[in-house]
C-alpha cells in the first residue's frame, strides 16, 4: 500500500497524511464528503480505489 508522504492523488498533490488528517479532522463518512473537502478522485480518477481503501481503514479505527 502506500507508505505515509507517497502521493496517492497526484492531481490535487496530496499524500495518505494529507488525506487522512481530512478523514480525521472533519470525521469524514463517505467518498463524496472526501471529495468536497479535497477534490480527491476528481480529475482522473485513478486514485479512487486506493482513496476509498485508505477511507475505509480510517473509518473501521472509529469503530474500535
Amino acid at each position: 500500500m502506500f507508505e505515509d508522504n507517497d502521493f496517492v492523488c497526484r492531481h490535487m498533490q496530496l499524500t495518505k497524511t494529507d488525506i487522512i488528517k481530512v478523514i480525521t479532522d472533519k470525521q469524514i463518512t463517505s467518498f463524496e464528503e472526501l471529495q468536497d473537502e479535497t477534490d480527491v478522485g476528481t480529475i482522473c480518477g485513478s486514485c479512487v480505489a486506493d482513496i476509498e481503501e485508505i477511507l475505509e481503514e480510517e473509518i473501521a479505527k472509529r469503530e474500535v
